[in-house]
């Protein structure tokens, strides 16, 4: 059964490359569907080179330099959406996984146990701790909480990350691609909620399928060591936290009301230096 692998990337050559190494696995019959986002350090070529050399089968898209994270495995979502594949899985993948070996072959055979389920690959920092994974919210404070491979069997995710999410083709499908109203972040948590509210189930794997190290607090808006301008700057920047995208979120996946609170939230933790 083909295994359709979506990821995109942009200047992060050596990061992109050992995502792939350590992903592609030559027993499955893996389809690799990468958009560069107009990388000016080579990423592209260097793909190409070891595609060729593994045999392996890829299509590469070409960005502007301007689709972030969203866009780009939008244009990847998009351009499978079109393709006629039939019975197959699709995998949504960051590109600064390292992967554990047989990874993906683990999150098919889970899948199949959960009843062709979609799954959210459970990854780990360096130190060992969960850092990305299948998600829980707490409704009445729009609170993520990451489910640990501990509880993975004890209830569905309510959404997850997209870092590595598995999904039998006809949940694809059916879900389409991710939301245009998001640049860059929010785009895999408002997925997840379309997952269930479609009655599709996301199940977290009970091990972890890689590694990820969590992003960096140092210089974006959550920075507490800088002014509150370089603050905001830094929050409607497309890799921030931007006003209109976060209320679109909000408001669609827990009502008006928790999107007008907790799209001021942030205006106040920056005010107060939190």
């Amino acid at each position: 059964m083909p295994v359709y692998i979506l990821m995109t990337c942009h200047n992060r050559k050596e990061k992109t490359l050992e995502c792939i190494r350590t992903l592609y696995d030559k027993r499955l019959n893996m389809r690799f569907v990468v958009v560069d986002d107009g990388s000016t350090d080579g990423t592209g070529q260097a793909i190409e080179e070891f595609a060729r050399s593994e045999g392996m089968k890829i299509r590469i898209l070409q960005g502007n330099g301007n689709l972030y994270w969203a866009g780009g495995m939008r244009k990847a979502m998009d351009y499978v959406l079109r393709q006629d594949i039939g019975k197959a899985y699709v995998v949504l993948v960051n590109d600064d996984v390292r992967f554990f070996p047989g990874a993906i072959e683990k999150m098919m055979l889970r899948s199949k146990e959960k009843g062709d389920a979609a799954v959210a690959g459970a990854v780990q920092s360096t130190s060992g701790d969960l850092s990305y994974g299948g998600v829980q919210y707490d409704r009445k404070r729009v609170s993520p909480k990451f489910l640990g491979i501990a509880d993975a069997d004890s209830y569905p995710c309510d959404t997850a990350n997209c870092n590595c999410l598995l999904l039998p083709y006809f949940i694809f499908n059916d879900c389409g691609s991710f939301d245009r109203h998001f640049v860059h972040s929010m785009a895999d948590y408002d997925y997840g909620f379309k997952i269930n509210r479609l009655g599709y189930r996301i199940w977290s794997t009970d091990f972890f399928i890689g590694v990820c190290d969590d992003n960096p607090v140092k210089n974006t808006w959550r920075d507490t060591s800088l002014n509150r301008l370089e603050r905001i700057k830094l929050k409607e920047s497309p890799k921030g936290l931007p006003f209109l995208e976060w209320f679109y979120f909000i408001n669609k996946n827990f009502g008006f009301v928790q999107a007008l609170w907790h799209s001021i939230t942030p205006y106040l933790r920056i005010f107060i230096g939190k």
